[in-house]
């Protein structure tokens, strides 16, 4: 049976809109999270990428899915806000993607790591390169918050599978209290913890 997508896009954030792709099969699964690039909307993307979708209002969203829509413009808005892996749909992805997506998740916000350091934390240093390819198709920006690695000389690099997403990027990075100067990372934030293990706040 064919699987039905459905679309619904936040229209005003920082970075442009943002479309989340979603299906239901008992309960909700979101496929992907479309953010808009240089050149196209978020939304013409899904409707490109995707041949079968149709658009959601927001009255016709679930509860769990305008909680995460919810958090998503509250972080937006400089705001703490708690993601969760529920509901994203990680079964198309090898053991070793999962990994990546999963340690990526747990990177604190106002913190940044490199590649290389991702790949050392799931016990595969040598694969650094692999790292990046995974991170460069991350399909749930923001909540898996590829924005906070950079390259290994802390230059922060494309964003979004394309090199002009470094706008966004800075963007997310900066609201998040990271200082860039030049497209390159001056300094993490200054109330968290630069202690990759613990990444703890320090106030």
């Amino acid at each position: 049976m064919k699987t039905e997508f459905k679309e619904f896009t936040i229209k005003n954030t920082i970075i442009g809109p943002i479309t989340i792709v979603f299906y239901n099969k008992g309960n909700l699964l979101i496929k992907e999270i479309i953010l808009s690039n240089q050149n196209t909307n978020s939304s013409h993307i899904a409707y490109e990428k995707y041949d079968s979708i149709e658009e959601s209002s927001y009255d016709d969203l679930d509860y769990n899915l305008k909680r995460l829509i919810t958090n998503i413009e509250k972080y937006l808005n400089g705001e703490d806000v708690e993601f969760t892996l529920d509901y994203l749909d990680l079964s198309s992805f090898t053991p070793f993607q999962q990994d990546v997506l999963i340690t990526e998740f747990n990177t604190k916000k106002g913190t940044i790591n490199t590649y290389g350091q991702i790949a050392a934390m799931i016990n595969r240093p040598k694969s650094y390169r692999a790292v990046g390819n995974v991170l460069s198709h991350n399909p749930y920006p923001i909540i898996i918050p590829c924005h906070r690695t950079v390259r290994k000389d802390w230059t922060i690099g494309g964003f979004n599978g394309h090199a002009y997403g470094d706008k966004s990027k800075e963007i997310l990075l900066s609201l998040e209290g990271i200082e860039i100067k030049e497209k390159k990372v001056i300094s993490e934030s200054t109330i968290i913890s630069l202690n990759k293990k613990d990444q703890t706040k320090l106030i």
